[in-house]
């Protein structure tokens, strides 16, 4: 199976640092943005095959961050997976409204993550 570079983009230092631990260990490549405007940037030089993003950060928020690429003829199809503490109906809607390819509410389980970004990923 190919490597796939995986971009974590969220404000909370702690999170960025336990996924990237626990992706990193199932042989992804990672690749971080603490903020929106920086994952714009990173996802323009690092081409990472999935973006898993946050919803709540500072300047750009999440569903921003998501329109953009899923607007951007050069991003669109790179999948993206909102990893959020919110878990209101009204959040899930408007991130898949912004284009978000699938939804993981925190605290999350490993391997259900694990499953959903090899879902998107692998392509037979």
């Amino acid at each position: 199976m190919p490597k796939y570079k995986v971009l974590i983009v969220d404000d909370e230092p702690d999170i960025v640092e336990t996924l990237s631990f626990m992706l990193q260990a199932r042989n992804f490549d990672v690749v971080t943005a603490s903020d929106g405007f920086e994952a714009l940037s990173k996802v323009k030089s690092e081409r990472p095959d999935l973006v898993l993003l946050d919803i709540m950060m500072p300047g750009m928020d999440g569903y921003d961050v998501c329109v953009k690429l899923k607007t951007d003829k050069e991003t669109k199809n790179i999948p993206v997976v909102m990893l959020t503490a919110r878990g209101e109906n009204e959040a899930v809607i408007r991130a898949h409204k912004a284009g978000a390819n699938d939804y993981i509410v925190k605290p999350f389980s490993l391997p259900t993550l694990v499953s959903k970004l090899n879902k998107l990923l692998y392509k037979p």
